[in-house]
């Protein structure tokens, strides 16, 4: 029988959340008076609890008993229903208090859609509550009574079925992609210790299956490992961290008999004498106890062995390998899906041999299910094993793995054992990422956004939800439910979820929660009438039959269309009967994204969502929301980042008294709606434009925003009339804020006012990363300099066209990053850049700097550069572009930890060193010179040992690169130089041999030497790209005897004068697969040799005479390149491919 599992004590924690709302101020004040529906509720608290009592022993008997399974859906349904219940009477509760409050102030257009709505609807409400609850209580009592028929217990407590202990002892089934985790793993064991501590702890982390105990198999069994330790044990720890049992099988284990020593200090003495000098090595397998005075415990007689000695822990969760170990977490991932593959084989073809390859076929589809899993290639060969059967193979294939019993597989036991043991409140957490499809990344932040319009966040020790939301995320990644994707959005992490992981989270969830895949959207009207839930991927034709049957989707909660593409604008349409008939019968709806479809408004029966907590419309069409929006007060964020088109808030916003997130970035919102400050619970405000014209104080409205965190931007600030109103919005107490932009707009005749309103907007010392902009002041204020900013990372000063001295950033503690960008009015900095009143070295932790658009700097003095570290001891990049009028020579060494430098369009002649010993620049990696005149390098050259890559651009009058490159330059790999006329040679001794990547353009006198070049000596020579220009009597190119055989690409091009190209050189590259030709008009035809037969790919752009000649099957010349794979003439491609 298939396991089929729901809920189970997952119900324990939705009925604490019901529990928590019926006890709740706003449902007392509603069934105050009320005398019947005060008894209802009584009663049907009392039945909820005892069907509470059993839901322990339910959860265990449903994994084997289908009649307790069905029973947990129907009470699982019945609970959501009074959830929804109690939240439409907290809801009511919350409008009447709303309507108190702002009714005065209402709008007109409000007022008539307040008494249209609510008004029939508040006679009616109170009645429909108790017929509500009669209806619940009904079906509750029958399952109550059902409880007793299906010999449900209260306080029995199973532990689920178990697989076999592990013991040290290795399958004799071979490793398959574990050699690396292996010998990575061999190497710590048999290394000195690198830790204080006498043991070393080696934690093994990984998802349930990915073989953590397979691999502490292979290394406690290897040869080395035995003789390197003097005692070794195995230890299956399992769920219960039993400190005797273990402790017995420590010592059974060292002195090979049986131990039956109960008393806890007899053993641990005796434990201590065994090990007393003696190096050993333990393996503690699958724990799972996360508390530390247990692991304390039972390690206190280890401490009298022999410094060296290891223990490998093996364990699902993060928290417990950071509670235990001392050395660095070994993260265990999937295997390759070859390695899989052979895992699968091994087990499915037991003589190694398959005489039928249909079957290998399939058997290699059903392994890319497996997603890397070891476990899960090793279950289902099993299964299959005596199976010769073509259609149960295609069984396999077809069916989810958890379809499959217990009995058939051991994949369910092992990931159901990491889900069995979730707390509670993780479990409806778990259960919620249903709503994502396989393969799907997402934020954290967005998850946890989700989270909380589900009401499963709940406040506690003074975190917020959001807080506590990152804590429940955090702890769900270090138990392996959450995997680190690749790339990031909108530079936030990105995660998945393994896809038997997935598999067990649309498993828990059931029917409560739908996604419509492309395979099913005509399968789902017999899910949605349960259905809480609803995800999809989105589709550039979103249209209404789609959707159809959610009109039996009374109870939808969430309305959730995803896509993996990066949105940047509104691309994909909705039909508007969605819009504008369906959504709107969707009144439990607490989630509504609609982010990236092409919609210009909403329909004003969105007020008729009641419920709704988060709304999504960023990257939508949308220009004005409508007035109704405001009547949804529940709602806690409001997403309308890039909503391009979107000009002004709807005028009433402050009665979202529960808004908590306002993101207006990418919008054309310039003016706020006045009475922002009654949203005393917003954390998100992205934007805060200031508008002359708004007729009100708008800055001072950010006062009672004490909660503000993340990033704020104030902009507008030209348009400040009264100073002391920027004192007023009290910027100084927003101890949350991270990062501060303060941004003026427009030219102002007074630049002392804009002095005084930055000098009042000082933030709190907590803040991390500030950037002003357009600042009209001549002066900073001195708070932006003062020591306790000691949090401030991250300073930006833009196009503050009126200052003409940098303040002394050097007293800022632990600022990394300084961009200073468009302060045209500074002429020289100096020693008060630096700060004279430093008490420690100024910008000692400053790693970037990038001056940009300083366009009368002309001097830069290095305070402290002959000091040891030098002026700018730790910065690691370096970028001075578009200044033109600074001259001199740049000292490297008083950068001695610089990694990438970047020189563009300054007047800067040398890059030079002040001592008179040439330092090695140990850590550059990257180097680009773009100025006109730059003459050279430092004397003697240039020691950079791990320099990778060197752009020189436009250096008129550069005559030599850096000596001895081929010694002083041992890593670079690339090597790109641009219109430098007068460069006549590569330096004496030739290119570094480890060059890859050689790009010479416009470089007349350097390509008319080219037979010196020396290339044939560049091992590692792979790409050549060649620019003519505009030299002049270029006879032929390649010559013969220029190009090493190791190119595989190569690019010639704007090669004037030239009829042929010299089929001698090209006969020597035969490694090319790459030829590309550029820009020769006068090109007539390719080497009548034949080009190398190693090429697969041809391109020709612009050259006339050539693309003539050589026309697909019509040319005079396409038989001689009609072998070549690809080919591509001006941009078209005339060959994919042979077959």
């Amino acid at each position: 029988m298939a396991l089929e599992v729901v809920g189970g004590a997952f119900l324990s924690a939705l009925l604490e959340e019901v529990f928590s709302m019926m006890y709740s101020r706003e449902v007392k004040d509603f069934i105050q008076g009320k005398k019947l529906t005060e008894v209802l509720l009584k009663n049907l608290k009392i039945t909820l609890l005892s069907v509470n009592a059993v839901l322990d022993d339910a959860e265990e008997k449903q994994i084997s008993n289908s009649d307790v399974k069905l029973w947990l859906i129907e009470l699982k349904e019945a609970i959501y229903d009074a959830e929804d219940l109690l939240n439409e009477i907290k809801t009511e509760a919350l409008r009447r208090k709303v309507e108190a409050e702002f009714g005065s102030s209402t709008s007109k257009m409000f007022k008539k859609f307040s008494k249209k709505v609510f008004s029939p609807w508040f006679h009616a409400f109170e009645k429909a509550v108790d017929s509500q609850i009669e209806d619940i209580m009904v079906r509750l009592e029958f399952l109550a009574k059902q409880k007793d028929v299906l010999n449900l217990k209260a306080d029995t407590r199973h532990r689920i079925s178990q697989t076999l202990p592990s013991t040290s002892l290795v399958e004799d089934f071979g490793l398959y992609g574990r050699d690396e985790d292996k010998e990575t793993i061999i190497k710590l064991l048999l290394s000195d210790d690198s830790t204080s501590s006498k043991i070393s702890v080696i934690p093994i982390v990984g998802m349930g299956g990915i073989g953590k105990t397979t691999l502490a198999q292979l290394v406690y069994n290897d040869s080395r490992v035995k003789q390197h330790f003097d005692l070794h044990a195995w230890v299956c720890v399992s769920e219960e961290f039993d400190i005797v049992r273990m402790t017995q099988t420590i010592y059974g284990s060292l002195t090979s008999q049986n131990c039956d020593i109960t008393d806890l200090n007899m053993l641990q003495v005796r434990l201590k004498e065994a090990l007393s000098g003696k190096k050993f090595f333990f393996v503690h397998d699958d724990v799972w106890n996360e508390n530390y005075s247990q692991w304390d415990a039972l390690r206190r007689p280890f401490e009298s062995a022999a410094p060296g000695s290891k223990i490998i822990v093996t364990t699902r969760n993060a928290s417990v390998a950071s509670m235990m170990g001392n050395l660095q977490t070994h993260h265990l991932t999937q295997i390759s899906e070859e390695d899989c593959w052979l895992l699968f084989a091994k087990h499915v073809f037991k003589s190694g041999v398959n005489a039928d390859p249909n079957l290998e076929e399939i058997g290699k589809q059903i392994v890319r299910k497996c997603k890397g899993l070891p476990l899960a290639a090793k279950s289902l060969g099993s299964l299959l094993c005596s199976e010769s059967n073509i259609e149960e193979w295609e069984n396999v294939l077809k069916h989810d793995i958890w379809q499959f019993s217990d009995k058939e597989t051991t994949i369910l036991p092992a990931l159901w054992l990491s889900y069995h043991y979730l707390p509670r409140h993780l479990k409806r957490c778990f259960a919620y990422c249903s709503v994502f499809p396989k393969d799907f990344s997402f934020t954290k932040s967005k998850l946890v956004f989700l989270w909380m319009a589900e009401d499963l966040l709940q406040p506690k020790n003074m975190k917020t939800a959001e807080e506590v939301g990152e804590d429940y995320f955090d702890d769900l990644l270090s138990r392996s439910f959450f995997q680190h994707s690749q790339g990031d959005f909108d530079h936030q992490s990105v995660f998945t979820m393994h896809d038997l992981i997935n598999d067990l989270a649309k498993f828990v969830s059931g029917d409560f929660c739908v996604r419509l895949e492309d395979s099913d959207s005509l399968d789902i009207a017999s899910k949605v009438s349960k259905a809480r839930h609803f995800s999809y991927m989105k589709t550039y034709g979103d249209g209404f039959e789609k959707f159809e049957a959610l009109y039996d989707a009374k109870h939808l909660r969430t309305f959730l269309p995803l896509s993996q593409r990066n949105p940047i604008t509104a691309q994909f349409q909705m039909s508007d009967r969605i819009l504008l008939d369906l959504l709107p019968q969707l009144q439990c709806l607490r989630v509504l994204n609609l982010s990236g479809y092409n919609i210009r408004e909403l329909p004003n029966s969105i007020g008729n969502l009641k419920q709704l907590k988060h709304l999504d419309m960023s990257y939508t069409s949308i220009e004005k929301l409508p007035e109704p929006v405001c009547t949804l007060y529940n709602l806690q964020a409001l997403l309308l980042s890039y909503c391009r088109g979107l000009v002004q808030l709807p005028t009433n916003l402050e009665r979202l008294i529960n808004l908590r997130h306002l993101d207006i970035r990418g919008t054309k919102i310039e003016q706020m709606p006045p009475q922002m400050g009654k949203l005393k619970d917003l954390q998100t405000l992205s934007n805060f434009p200031i508008d002359k014209a708004a007729g009100y104080h708008d800055i001072v409205e950010l006062k009672e925003l004490q909660q503000l965190r993340g990033t704020l931007c104030i902009s507008g600030l030209h348009n400040i009339v009264s100073v002391s109103d920027v004192l007023e919005a009290n910027m100084r107490d927003k101890k949350y804020l991270n990062q501060l932009v303060l941004k003026w707009g427009g030219a102002t005749d007074d630049s002392i006012r804009d002095r005084e309103v930055l000098e009042n907007l000082q933030p709190h010392t907590n803040l991390k990363e500030l950037m002003i902009v357009s600042y009209e002041g001549t002066r900073f204020p001195d708070w932006l300099v003062h020591h306790s900013y000691s949090n401030l990372y991250s300073l930006q000063l833009l196009n503050c066209q009126n200052c003409y001295f940098l303040p002394p950033l050097g007293q800022l503690p632990s600022l990394r990053e300084l961009e200073i960008i468009g302060l045209n009015g500074v002429v020289s900095i100096g020693p008060e850049f630096y700060g004279a009143t430093c008490v420690f070295k100024p910008f000692g932790a400053l790693q970037v700097l990038k001056f940009e658009n300083m366009r009368e700097w002309q001097k830069w003095s290095y305070v402290g550069g002959n000091e040891e570290g030098g002026a700018f001891p730790n910065l690691h990049e370096l970028r001075l572009r578009n200044c033109p009028k600074l001259t001199g020579g740049l000292p490297l060494d008083y950068f001695p930890k610089l990694k990438t430098l970047v020189v563009c369009r300054t007047n800067i002649y040398s890059l030079t060193f002040v001592q008179e010993t040439c330092e090695e620049l140990q850590f550059l990696d990257y180097m680009y010179i773009y100025c006109p005149n730059f003459v050279c390098f430092p004397s003697g050259g240039l020691h950079a040992p791990n320099l990778t890559k060197i752009h020189i651009v436009r250096c008129k009058k550069l005559r030599s690169l850096p000596e001895e490159m081929r010694t002083l330059l041992p890593f670079l790999q690339s090597m790109e130089i641009k219109d430098c006329p007068e460069l006549e040679s590569f330096p004496e001794g030739g290119l570094p041999s480890k060059l890859k990547l050689l790009h010479i353009e416009s470089c007349k006198k350097l390509i008319a030497n080219r037979m010196q070049w020396g290339l044939q000596r560049l091992v590692s020579l792979e790409y050549l790209l060649v620019n003519f220009g505009d030299c002049e009597e270029v006879c032929s190119f390649p010559e013969e005897g220029l190009l090493p055989a190791t190119l595989t690409s190569l690019s010639i091009s704007t090669l004037f004068g030239v009829k042929t190209m010299e089929g001698k050189g090209f006969r020597e590259l035969t490694s090319l697969q790459s030829l590309a030709i550029r820009r020769c008009p006068e090109l007539q035809c390719l080497p009548d040799e034949g080009l190398p037969t190693s090429l697969s790919l041809l391109e020709i752009f612009y050259c006339p005479l050539l693309k003539q000649r050589y026309q697909r099957d019509k040319g005079e010349d396409w038989p001689k390149i009609a072998h070549i794979r690809h080919i591509m003439i001006d941009g078209e491609h005339i060959q994919h491919g042979i077959s």
